[in-house]
């Protein structure tokens, strides 16, 4: 790894490793619609390898955002999430298997929405 790429990818390895939990969403969320970008990007290049590789972090995102869940604790919201982002992934297959630029507008618009949502929460929060 070049000294360049070091310092960023260290910075946030530090934002995260120190952040709280309801932090963490804000940046996975953040995370997703970056990977989405990327992903939108890669389809417009046809550049099929970084298109696979921003719909599979894409992806693990997703899971690591369901599987942070607590349905116990967090009850029909947590459910509600749960279906959300388990509809998201079947999407994001969906548009890796059409290369669906249409679909993923569509999709990062609502993760968009969301994410905005979680800052807003976070931030009133505090």
């Amino acid at each position: 790894m070049t000294a360049a790429g070091y310092a960023p990818n260290a910075y946030r390895r530090t934002q995260v490793e120190g952040a709280d939990r309801k932090y963490l969403v804000v940046l996975l969320m953040q995370a997703l619609v970056s990977f989405l970008s990327r992903a939108g990007q890669a389809i417009a290049e046809r550049n099929w390898e970084a298109k696979a590789n921003a719909l599979i972090r894409a992806r693990a995102v997703l899971t690591e955002l369901s599987c942070s869940l607590d349905v116990s604790k967090g009850g029909e919201l947590a459910r509600n999430l749960q279906s959300l982002y388990a509809h998201w992934q079947t999407r994001l297959v969906g548009v890796d298997l059409r290369d669906d630029a249409r679909d993923l507008g569509e999709l990062q618009q609502a993760v968009e929405k969301l994410a905005a949502a979680w800052q807003e929460a976070y931030e009133q929060c505090r």
